[in-house]
């Protein structure tokens, strides 16, 4: 996987397999990796709206409320898509992942409000701060992982490095 070329006879020179730099190595001009937010999200919402009918004790939520997050995410992927479109890196966490988060959370908020039994307005507002807290985990969290894994792997290894930095160290003594 490493790249390593020798431009002249003992010298070695190396290109990263994704480049470094300070603002999202990975993305390399590309647009979002759109599979995989689908993917993602999906699974993300299908946990959630497993983990918040089981907070409820009522497994027989979890269709109800898989229909509406699905509903709330695609929406809030068509949402940071257009808003967000010169960026258009919806696996990245800010702004354009913190985007589907926040508008995934108010639809699927309100969708729960205004499906919600008559009395249950006090519920409503644990739920809306539980939702919060299980998409932060799961949509969050699997963009934080994937953008340390990604700017992980830019990264030049260590042994790859050292000879790098000899190789510079030498070239300069001359």
């Amino acid at each position: 996987m490493q790249e390593q070329q020798r431009d002249e006879p003992g010298r070695i020179s190396y290109t990263p397999p994704v480049p470094d730099g300070p603002d999202r190595p990975w993305t390399r001009g590309r647009r979002t990796r759109w599979w995989l937010v689908l993917l993602a999200d999906t699974v993300s919402v299908a946990l959630v709206a497993c983990f918040a009918a089981a907070s409820s004790h009522d497994l027989i939520q979890v269709p109800g409320l898989a229909v509406r997050g699905a509903v709330a995410v695609v929406i809030a992927w068509t949402v940071a898509w257009l808003v967000r479109r010169p960026g258009d890196h919806l696996e990245v966490g800010w702004p354009d992942g913190a985007s589907v988060i926040v508008v995934t959370w108010a639809l699927w908020s309100g969708l729960y409000l205004w499906r919600a039994p008559a009395g249950a307005s006090t519920g409503t507002g644990a739920f809306a701060v539980m939702l919060a807290a299980f998409l932060v985990v799961f949509c969050g969290g699997w963009r934080s992982l994937y953008g340390y894994v990604k700017a992980h792997d830019s990264l030049v290894p260590k042994g790859v490095q050292r000879r790098l930095d000899a190789q510079s160290r030498r070239d300069r003594s001359i």
